[in-house]
């Protein structure tokens, strides 16, 4: 395992501004950011919340190793416009990179522990909110968050429906007894960080370990970070796919929805 975050760390292809929440949906949304408790410590997140007592299913969005940037706080947005009230907790305590050297000190220099300690604090925050269903909680992520994503259903059983967007995957089926999550995953073929090769890996080891690997899909012509149209503010990401991320969203979309009871 850490060999492949090691392997990410070092190849990622990632942006920071993606494909903000539609019109319609910002209507319906109310975005803040909040401070909620961690352990001993006072961390931030970004809350967006559907309009409406509820109560809804939710989701915690996890970033990638960029930080908590407007990408993961417009994906927040983009799934509370359909339903779900989410939180996208700071991992890196309000530091965010601009270039992959950063974002790779970024991702080596926050402690493992503490960052499952923080997710299980916004399943904690979420769960504690009148306006959701406290056994209606699902993650998701996009590399490194990808990765976190299955390590939060791992270790809290709460999340029941966990979506990885190429994120590191596990390939030993014995440290994925613990599951109890519905897992969908989306990858790039022509991942550089991620190869082919690991997420068929992965499929085994969920199949080894008795739960579900159908909802896995590497899409061919496609790298890491397919899903994101830009690179930075005004820069085209050239790894980005249309196609791939339309099929991809329109996936989790109904995933979370039969998982969750959202959408």
């Amino acid at each position: 395992m850490c060999k492949t975050w090691g392997l990410l760390a070092a190849a990622l292809l990632a942006t920071w501004v993606v494909q903000p929440a539609s019109a319609d949906d910002k209507a319906k949304v109310r975005g803040q950011e909040i401070t909620f408790k961690s352990g001993d410590e006072e961390i931030k997140g970004f809350l967006a919340e559907p309009e409406g007592k509820g109560p809804f299913p939710a989701i915690v969005v996890i970033q990638e190793w960029w930080g908590l940037t407007d990408w993961i706080k417009q994906n927040a947005e983009r799934l509370a416009g359909q339903g779900y009230v989410t939180l996208a907790p700071d991992l890196y305590r309000g530091k965010v990179a601009h270039e992959r050297s950063t974002a790779s000190e970024l991702l080596k220099g926050m402690p493992r522990d503490r960052a499952l300690r923080d997710l299980k604090a916004a399943v904690d925050t979420l769960a504690g909110k009148d306006n959701v269903q406290k056994n209606q909680i699902g993650s998701i992520g996009w590399c490194m968050g990808g990765g976190y994503s299955l390590q939060a259903a791992l270790h809290d059983p709460r999340v029941k429906a966990c979506v990885m967007c190429y994120g590191p995957p596990v390939s030993n089926p014995g440290e994925l007894k613990s599951l109890k999550a519905e897992v969908l995953g989306a990858y790039g073929a022509d991942d550089k960080g991620i190869p082919a090769r690991n997420v068929h890996n992965f499929m085994q080891a969920l199949n080894a370990a008795g739960k579900k690997f159908d909802r896995i899909k590497i899409y061919d012509g496609a790298g890491h970070g397919f899903m994101r149209p830009n690179d930075g503010p005004d820069k085209p990401n050239p790894e980005y796919r249309a196609e791939a991320a339309k099929d991809a969203w329109e996936r989790i979309d109904k995933f979370f929805s039969n998982e969750l009871g959202g959408g």
